[in-house]
């Protein structure tokens, strides 16, 4: 869980990054714009202020958490960046659900052991009759 200093830095980075993207778009050359921009300059400058503001959240902010935490991500898409000590969590909540499942099989094995014994029981009791 991140700390208020760190949710508070981030939210300068993320402001930051936000600036930055605005005014890289606002310098960015036009002299010739490329295909992917439909020869229209306002969506050049927005696919500029996008490129930039959504790489800094996606790969600075993700390394920048890691470096404060003294861990770098483990996966980084695009929902987001996964730390290692998810990945620990997660495997320490499957072991238990392991162990329980297991036991709860051990449970139904005996259950039913006991109720095929009482089964041949009945059996061999009405063919007696």
């Amino acid at each position: 869980m991140p700390s208020q200093i760190e949710q508070t830095l981030v939210r300068i980075l993320t402001g930051v990054s936000f600036c930055a993207a605005l005014f890289l778009a606002a310098i960015a050359p036009a002299d010739v714009l490329p295909a992917v921009a439909l020869g229209q300059l306002i969506l050049y400058r927005l696919e500029v202020a996008l490129l930039v503001f959504y790489g800094v959240l996606l790969l600075v902010t993700p390394a920048f958490l890691g470096l404060t935490r003294g861990r770098l991500p483990i996966e980084i898409s695009t929902r987001g960046a996964k730390f290692a000590e998810g990945a620990d969590q997660s495997a320490n909540r499957n072991e238990a659900d392991i162990r329980r499942i297991r036991a709860a099989v051990g449970n139904l094995d005996e259950a039913l052991t006991t109720a095929n014994a009482e089964i041949k029981g009945l059996k061999t009791a009405r063919n007696r009759k």
